[in-house]
């Protein structure tokens, strides 16, 4: 019964008085245990901020999941939904969590491994419809499939028939080691139809892709980059901003093909912007400075020298950077000096909910639950902080620091079990997935 509650400002100011208000003929014992359950169910719900917004509201969608990294909407009714350490992939349809799942595969699940990410790629040939293509991150457990000691993340194309994954065909064959930190795992398919991979530096950031200058014959590991595939066989897209680099004065390797971005710490958040088609990330800081980036083919986001504004970093600077041919480095577009624990960044695709949120950027943290929402700028190459919202000018540099009021652009709090996923339903509606407590939620108008 509690999943189909609704919950805004009100139903949280009026959860402490709700067990008083009810009569005292039938606070019997029979009746207690379902109180005290409606109880923590309405003083534990995330409520809308923003105070302009009382005509949205969030509600409970569904629950049961197993720690949810990522979902992917494959129709207007069903969700697949994957859950981090199982290993399986759940089917959500119209709010209902199925039973059974429709694949598991092997994971190592140590920290942060596991199945990490998932999209969808529509097909169809004229009028007919055929499988779509369904696209799975995971850390292999090398061991139990293999007999090697050793993990991998991999990505995966299964087909979807509408009932089951089947025909996995491996993409791409990307390190798991050492770790079991910064694996990333976001995927995505871009509007080029090609598919965009991240992957964080695995704790070990020692390679010209973490802005390191080593020995030229080195060997760059894959990792702390995006990467860009033809979806359908794996080989580099075209057009990749480091192809045909073998001449270059810092390294010999064909692998440079697949690389769009480099020198990303960690991420758990790609978004594509449906006006301009640039893509979007997050990022995540060390002590200090989580971001949010413009990544356009080449970028050099600057880890390990430089994290937030370079302005804001005393050690290095843009030359001390590892520049490849045709890379450049631009400052975040939004930043935190205390990290939050950044994940997903969806960009709002619809008008559901309301004008102002559609083509802007909605993001959420995994340290406190809570959701942001930043407004593309006329541009559409940063982020604008309204001056008058809530009268408030502090974030006006584009940077959360410890002083300021966060009020201009924290939009939901209380999501209590931590948010990994951010998605624009087919209704138009916001759905959040969030991890301790495997719930989805969503945001309705």
């Amino acid at each position: 019964m509690f999943n189909i509650l609704k919950y805004n400002r009100a139903a949280r100011l009026l959860a402490p008085i709700i067990i008083i208000i009810i009569p005292i003929s039938i606070l019997s014992i029979n009746y207690l245990p379902a109180l005290v359950q409606i109880y923590n169910e309405l003083s534990q719900a995330p409520l809308i901020y923003q105070s302009d917004d009382n005509d949205l509201r969030i509600e409970l969608f569904t629950d049961g999941l197993a720690k949810p990294t990522s979902m992917t909407f494959v129709d207007n009714d069903t969700i697949l939904v994957l859950e981090k350490d199982t290993g399986t992939v759940r089917v959500v349809n119209n709010g209902t969590l199925e039973k059974d799942p429709v694949l598991s595969v092997t994971v190592d699940a140590k920290a942060e491994r596991g199945l990490l990410g998932i999209d969808i790629l529509k097909r169809n040939i004229g009028q007919t419809k055929i499988d779509d293509y369904v696209f799975i991150y995971f850390t292999e457990d090398m061991n139990k499939n293999t007999g090697e000691e050793s993990v991998r993340n991999r990505i995966y194309r299964y087909n979807w028939n509408g009932t089951n994954l089947f025909n996995p065909v491996l993409l791409l064959d990307l390190p798991g080691e050492p770790g079991p930190y910064h694996n990333g795992g976001k995927i995505k398919i871009g509007p080029d139809q090609q598919l965009y991979v991240v992957i964080g530096d695995l704790t070990s950031p020692s390679t010209i892709l973490q802005n390191h200058v080593i020995d030229r014959d080195a060997t760059p590991n894959n990792t702390s980059v995006i990467l860009r595939i033809n979806p359908v066989d794996g080989r580099p897209s075209s057009g990749n901003p480091f192809q045909n680099q073998a001449q270059n004065n810092l390294v010999r390797l064909p692998n440079l093909d697949y690389y769009y971005a480099y020198g990303i710490r960690n991420s758990f958040g790609i978004s594509f912007d449906p006006i301009t088609g640039n893509l979007w990330d997050t990022e995540n800081g060390e002590g200090k400075f989580d971001e949010t980036n413009l990544v356009k083919p080449g970028f050099n986001s600057g880890w390990y020298k430089i994290m937030g504004p370079v302005s804001r970093n005393k050690n290095f600077s843009e030359n001390d950077l590892v520049m490849l041919k045709n890379s450049y480095y631009s400052d975040p577009k939004f930043s935190w000096f205390k990290p939050i624990g950044v994940t997903d960044l969806e960009f709002y695709n619809s008008t559901t909910l309301g004008a102002k949120f559609s083509n802007n950027i909605f993001i959420g943290d995994i340290n406190a639950g809570d959701l942001y929402f930043l407004k593309i700028d006329d541009n559409r190459s940063g982020v604008r902080i309204d001056p008058l919202t809530l009268g408030h000018t502090d974030l006006s540099d584009s940077v959360a620091d410890l002083q300021d009021d966060l009020s201009p652009v924290l939009f939901a709090r209380g999501f209590s079990g931590r948010i990994t996923d951010v998605e624009t339903g087919p209704d138009g509606y916001l759905y959040i997935l969030t991890y301790s407590d495997g719930r989805m939620y969503r945001i309705v108008k």
